[in-house]
């Protein structure tokens, strides 16, 4: 399993912009056959700050995903207006367990 997860900072000035395209996209990144979740949330409209928490299956699965359209549209239109990024790709081994009783 493949999680894609950090922040990235965008121009404060483009984050409607940003979040109605995040919208019109969401629906045909989870339809893609190997995304188990994906989520790009604003969390501080002040420093541009999102959140990027994104679940595959594999390697190929997320591959395939950089090739779709929306996701080259998507990188040309926002990639130049992002400020900084520490979104990384982590392999996960093993199977997935719940957290202990509170």
């Amino acid at each position: 399993m493949i999680f894609v997860q950090g922040t990235m900072n965008m121009e404060p000035s483009c984050l409607d912009d940003f979040r109605r395209d995040v919208a019109n996209m969401v629906e045909k990144v989870k339809a893609e056959d190997g995304c188990l979740f994906y989520s790009l949330l604003v969390e501080d409209e002040a420093t541009g700050l999102v959140n990027v928490i994104e679940q595959w299956r594999d390697d190929e699965a997320l591959a395939v995903h950089f090739t779709m359209p929306w996701i080259g549209e998507f990188l040309s239109a926002y990639g130049p207006k992002m400020q900084a990024s520490t979104v990384q790709i982590f392999d996960i081994a093993g199977d997935p367990r719940p957290l202990p009783s509170l």
